[in-house]
C-alpha cells in the first residue's frame, strides 16, 4: 500500500471513530395513529421533532365517532400523559370529532424525549387507547 493510501485509510478511520462518539443532533419521528377502540374512519398522525435542546410534538386526531366536545389524554408508551386533546366539530364533517395537540419546547411547554419504537396513544386513560401507533 503506497503512502497516500495509508494516509486516506488512516483519514478514513478517524472520520468514522469521531462520527460514532458525537451525539445525535437531529431527531424525527413519526406514526400514523389507528383505531383501536372503534370502528370507522378514525385515524390521526403524530410527528415528533428534536434538534439540539429543542423539542416538538405534535399529535392530531381526525374523523372520531361523536358530536360533543369533549377531551382526550395524549400518552405515551401506555403510561406517561404527556398533555390533553380538545376535541370539536371536524370542518368537513361537523357529525365527527378532530383535535390536535402541540408541545413545543420554544413555547416553554415541557415535551418528553422520544425514539422510534415509542407508542403515541389518544384515549381516556393509558389503558384505553381509542387511536395508537408507534413513532418510526
Amino acid at each position: 500500500m503506497t503512502k497516500i493510501g495509508v494516509s486516506l485509510s488512516l483519514v478514513a478511520f478517524v472520520w468514522m471513530m469521531m462520527a460514532s462518539t458525537l451525539p445525535a443532533q437531529l431527531q424525527n419521528a413519526e406514526t400514523r395513529l389507528s383505531a383501536k377502540m372503534i370502528s370507522g374512519v378514525a385515524s390521526g398522525k403524530a410527528d415528533y421533532r428534536a434538534r439540539g435542546n429543542r423539542k416538538r410534538l405534535n399529535v392530531e386526531a381526525e374523523d372520531l365517532p361523536g358530536t360533543t366536545p369533549a377531551a382526550l389524554g395524549v400518552f405515551v408508551n401506555a403510561s406517561a400523559q404527556v398533555g390533553t386533546m380538545a376535541l370539536a366539530a371536524c370542518p368537513a364533517a361537523p357529525t365527527l370529532l378532530c383535535g390536535e395537540l402541540e408541545l413545543n419546547t420554544q413555547d416553554g411547554q415541557a415535551v418528553p424525549t422520544l425514539k422510534a419504537g415509542d407508542i403515541i396513544s389518544i384515549g381516556t386513560a393509558a389503558t384505553s387507547a381509542i387511536l395508537s401507533g408507534a413513532l418510526r
